[in-house]
């Protein structure tokens, strides 16, 4: 591990658990930022990818970068970590198989400088695939009172663009189980009841879309999480304190029976959409091609794929 001697104004804050065909690209669009005084905190939550191997490498180069190596805990035990050994006031998210825009720290940490009041800042997040290629962007609302509206349906904000004030995030009591996802949007809701929140205009992340990632494997039950963080959320508002805080214990409801095979080929339908909107119109037919032969009896993504094939036909030929 290393540690200089000087405290930096950021702390990036990086979670790892077998991303390894990413990990670097990663790292490197924190290296590159065109802001130079930050620390970048990583963990790896035992890794069996080569991840390790790799931040062992990258970590004897660069002196900015701090690695802890370890068994798997969890990602809310990780996210807890980070925040405790972050040095710094201002701590920024970054998830590992993502990147960052150059200007990420400069444009957040000059937003904070800015205004004592701000607690959280987020930004336009570009969508990627998995090799890269753009799809559409994410754009949300800049004001406090429009980012709290829309938290109550889960959105608004995507948190692995947001750099926060740290002692914030610890004293709403940071990262919570039982919520294996949506423990971002937990802590953010808790944060907006303290403080300002914000987005830049600015497409400051790009978050990148892969069959692997954790979200994917968990989407079909976002609903029920979202519901019960939101819940917790309707408590606080009532009575002041949730039953987390007063502890007791939250249940969270089971997702409805899907399979595998469903959830992946409905994932790669989103994304054909997403690259639809984009105009990448080959992307798109690549995209409703993957679903339909991941689910190839499903009227809805023979559909897709006729309508994608079309407009990357015309687009090739126009």
């Amino acid at each position: 591990m290393n540690l200089s001697l000087t405290r930096p104004l950021v702390s990036v804050l990086m979670p790892v658990f077998n991303t390894a065909p990413y990990l670097r690209d990663a790292i490197q669009s924190i290296q590159r930022q065109t802001y130079g005084d930050f620390e970048l905190v990583v963990i790896d939550d035992g890794s069996s990818d080569g991840c390790a191997e790799l931040l062992t490498e990258m970590a004897a180069a660069d002196p900015r970068m701090r690695v802890v190596l370890r068994e798997n805990r969890g990602l809310i035990a990780t996210r807890n970590e980070l925040l405790h050994l972050a040095r710094s006031d201002l701590v920024a998210w970054m998830d590992s198989d993502d990147l960052s825009s150059p200007d990420r720290l400069q444009l957040q940490t000059d937003a904070f400088l800015a205004d004592a009041r701000l607690v959280c800042l987020g930004g336009a997040a570009q969508r990627i695939d998995p090799e890269g290629h753009p799809l559409d962007v994410e754009r949300y609302p800049a004001l406090h009172d429009a980012i709290v509206a829309g938290q109550l349906t889960g959105g608004a904000i995507r948190f692995a663009s947001t750099t926060m004030r740290r002692d914030v995030a610890l004293e709403v009591g940071g990262f919570r189980e039982p919520f294996r996802i949506g423990e971002d949007l937990d802590l953010l809701l808790r944060m907006s009841e303290v403080g300002k929140m914000g987005n830049l205009a600015e497409i400051v992340y790009s978050y990148r879309q892969h069959a692997s990632s954790t979200f994917v494997g968990l989407s079909p039950q976002w609903l029920n999480y979202r519901d019960a963080i939101l819940e917790l959320a309707k408590e606080r508002r009532e009575f002041g304190t949730d039953r987390l805080q007063r502890g007791e214990t939250v249940t969270v409801g089971s997702a409805s029976k899907f399979t595998l095979a469903s959830n992946v080929a409905g994932v790669y339908a989103e994304w054909a959409g997403y690259a639809l909107r984009n105009g990448s119109f080959d992307h798109a037919w690549k995209y409703a091609t993957l679903a339909l032969r991941t689910k190839p009896m499903s009227p809805r993504f023979w559909k897709l794929y006729i309508a994608t094939s079309f407009r990357a036909w015309r687009s090739r030929h126009s």
